[in-house]
């Protein structure tokens, strides 16, 4: 029995030991990553209270030394070249034992996230297709379009350990990527000619709240915190939940921007969701700490016929004033890509690309790329008319062929109907019989709508309204 007691003491001490000078890292440096180039990259782990680390990197032969803190935790920053195909290695050691991270590629990183339109598969969720997917996969070898997808996880405190491999984009992988992220990825990494890294982290059903911090949400007492660990079906719901479990660990890798879509599950809190939005991306700069202040653009959500809160051309106008008011934000106008009894558009290709066209002409110096959809400008009534103007418009506008009928003007009853439209350079001019001085107009203004009127660059413009009249419906 003693002799049982002191090999299970050996044992136990050994594993102590062992455990104390373990070194550790999160699991998203790891073999095949893609780090942002030309930056101070952050590398952290934990290992032994004062225990000596150093980091090689091989693209320098650069050694970087750091002490293991008292609270286990190390962070060293790492100096990275220009972006190049050349993989390379980074190795850290602890007492001297290395461990080495291989195949690591310098180039542009992406973290893409939101709700469900953001995580439909390049292969489609049951019965709902993403459009053209079975060719793309099959053309989608590349070994320098890498993506890692944080696992879900909901908690009430910040985590941080992230499940996840890096992957690269090919037949076996690609149909598991993110649609919209893959489609934003890959016309970048084709464009730029260098590696790109895409870090998905979505959840369906998720409210903008769930990926924000509790010190974020300080300034909305209306919105509660959890003190309860929320069963998975409603964790989406659940304000801070997400961030904690899927957000806090990732937090620091360095990045280039967010790509976001999510706004399905927040229409009804349209009228708050600008300040969340701002309130969530300033939090996530801060706990990011680059040193510097990174974007985020997002989607616009589609048309859809069954929303249940009936609130959505409202909430695509709350998106718009995010882009329009709030630095280092734009938006992809969707108003042409919705179905009408399918929440999860079958174009996924439009999302991603459209992102893709405002990082290119933002980010990397395409400023000939028009990326934007025209927008509404200004109202003016000339006789029994109203002269509808637009900015981003310089070319002009069109209809490709369809109809303009989307348009209703009001007059003082704020009754609308709908009005006559016809294109006139860059304007529109908008008439209706039963309206003899007209005072509001409204375009594409409804729940499930058919867009109509675009730019020449084939963007379209979005639903918007020269009325307040939230009542009016």
């Amino acid at each position: 029995m003693q002799k049982r007691i002191f090999f299970s003491l050996v044992f136990l001490s050994c594993s102590i030991i062992l455990m104390s000078t373990t070194l550790k890292l999160p699991q998203i440096f790891s073999d095949g990553m893609v780090l942002q180039q030309q930056s101070d990259v952050k590398i952290w782990g934990w290992g032994k209270p004062k225990q000596n680390i150093s980091v090689t990197t091989s693209w320098n032969d650069k050694k970087y030394n750091v002490v293991v803190n008292s609270d286990s935790v190390w962070a060293v920053k790492i100096s990275t070249p220009q972006a190049a195909y050349k993989p390379h290695t980074i190795t850290i050691v602890a007492d001297g034992n290395p461990l080495v991270l291989r195949d690591v590629l310098i180039g542009e990183v992406w973290l893409c996230s939101g709700q469900s339109n953001m995580h439909m598969p390049m292969k489609g969720y049951f019965g709902q297709p993403v459009t053209g997917s079975m060719e793309d996969i099959l053309s989608s070898e590349n070994e320098n379009l890498r993506y890692y997808n944080v696992k879900q996880n909901s908690s009430l405190e910040p985590q941080t350990q992230c499940e996840g491999v890096w992957e690269k984009a090919g037949i076996q992988t690609t149909g598991k990527f993110s649609a919209t992220a893959y489609y934003f990825g890959r016309l970048l990494q084709k464009t730029l000619n260098i590696p790109v890294g895409l870090i998905h982290a979505s959840w369906g059903g998720s409210k903008i709240e769930a990926w924000m911090s509790k010190e974020s949400l300080a300034a909305f007492p209306e919105i509660k915190i959890p003190t309860e660990a929320p069963e998975k079906r409603v964790a989406p719901l659940r304000s801070t939940v997400i961030y904690n479990g899927m957000i806090s660990p990732i937090a620091g890798y360095s990045i280039k921007g967010v790509v976001w879509y999510q706004g399905e599950a927040s229409q009804r809190d349209y009228k708050i969701y600008p300040e969340l939005f701002k309130t969530m991306h300033k939090d996530w700069i801060q706990k990011w700490d680059m040193g510097k202040v990174f974007p985020v653009y997002f989607c616009q959500i589609t048309p859809y016929a069954h929303y249940t809160s009936k609130s959505a051309a409202l909430m695509r106008e709350a998106q718009m004033k995010i882009a329009q008011q709030q630095e280092h934000t734009a938006m992809a106008v969707l108003l042409d890509v919705g179905e009408e009894n399918i929440l999860h558009c079958a174009n996924k290709k439009a999302p991603g690309e459209r992102l893709a066209y405002i990082a290119l002409a933002r980010d990397y110096g395409y400023d000939m790329v028009p990326y934007r959809s025209p927008e509404f400008k200004s109202v003016n009534a000339m006789d029994n008319k109203l002269i509808i103007r637009f900015k981003y418009a310089e070319d002009g506008l069109s209809t490709f062929g369809k109809d303009l009928k989307k348009f209703e003007i009001a007059g003082a009853d704020k009754v609308f109907y709908p009005a006559k439209a016809q294109i006139v350079l860059n304007s529109v001019e908008l008439s209706c019989d039963k309206i003899e001085r007209p005072v509001a107009v409204r375009y594409a203004f409804k729940e499930y709508v058919e867009a109509c009127l675009f730019g020449i660059n084939g963007l379209p413009v979005s639903s918007f309204r020269s009325d307040n009249w939230d009542d009016v419906k």
